[in-house]
């Protein structure tokens, strides 16, 4: 017999949920804002959007895993290994219809994949 999967199960793996959960997140949207024009070090922008460094880290990580950021390594002027961090998304738009949300995003013209 076929175990019967419930609705929050589903949610938890569902893409759109999590990316939804994402934009819904006051410091994850101030992060994707400060974000959109150029790249930025994960310092600069706790320091722009005054969100603790540990905070900006955990977002970014979330938001790297519903691939909404662009992160580039390389090395900057000291010799040493710069991470930068981009938005690949310009605006999102969410409709919700029948309880069901759906989310449309806009790719971000700004990306810089130098």
């Amino acid at each position: 017999m076929a175990k019967k999967v419930t609705p929050l199960l589903v949610e938890k793996y569902d893409i759109s949920h999590k990316i939804f959960n994402e934009l819904a997140n006051l410091e994850s949207r101030h992060i994707l804002f400060s974000i959109i024009k150029k790249p930025k070090r994960a310092q600069d922008i706790a320091k722009e959007v005054k969100i603790p460094l540990s905070s900006v880290y955990k977002k970014i990580a979330s938001l790297k895993e519903c691939s909404l950021v662009y992160e580039k390594s390389d090395f900057g002027n000291s010799g040493h290994i710069v991470t930068m961090y981009q938005s690949l998304i310009k605006d999102a738009k969410i409709n919700v219809t029948k309880l069901e949300p759906t989310i449309s995003l806009t790719k971000n013209q700004n990306l810089k994949n130098e």
